[in-house]
């Protein structure tokens, strides 16, 4: 029997902080400042999308942002609706990842790893297709920090800041 697909579970504030801290340590060992926090606001929907993550096949973290969107056009086709529609789980993910203090906001707006790390045991449980987001989220943040600065990742997905 094959156990069934929680899409609902991934989005509680719990998994998807544990994908912004993957996203985030993927991104400070590029670039050490944190990426701005809106832009984790386009990482994370990406990230959690089922329908996207055969995109990411073929892919490491050298691979980069341009590369991925050249080998996969269709990722741009309703991306504001895949943010808007994430808007809400993202920001309890960062407030939740905040007070927990796995995440911490500096001044500046930029989102960086907080003094506590979460556990890494409860990810151990989770089925591979599940785990998969939060690899997909660590490659994001590779590339979305070697893409160079917020302005410019939104140009390069066709938003507008």
């Amino acid at each position: 029997m094959r156990p069934a697909h929680d899409i609902y579970a991934e989005h509680n504030p719990a998994f998807c902080a544990y994908a912004i801290v993957a996203f985030i340590k993927a991104y400070t060992e590029v670039e050490p400042v944190g990426p701005d926090l809106p832009i984790v606001y386009l990482a994370l929907p990406i990230a959690l999308s089922g329908d996207l993550a055969v995109t990411f096949d073929g892919t490491n973290k050298n691979t980069g942002l341009l590369e991925w969107l050249g080998r996969t056009p269709q990722m741009s086709v309703g991306l504001v609706e895949r943010v808007n529609a994430g808007l809400e789980i993202v920001g309890a993910a960062v407030r939740f990842g905040c007070f927990t203090k796995a995440l911490q906001l500096s001044p500046e707006g930029r989102l960086g790893l907080g003094p506590k790390k979460p556990r890494q045991s409860p990810l151990s449980d989770l089925d591979a297709l599940t785990l998969s987001s939060i690899r997909r989220a660590s490659r994001l943040g590779s590339w979305f920090a070697t893409a160079g600065s917020t302005r410019n990742i939104f140009g390069i997905l066709g938003l507008t800041v």
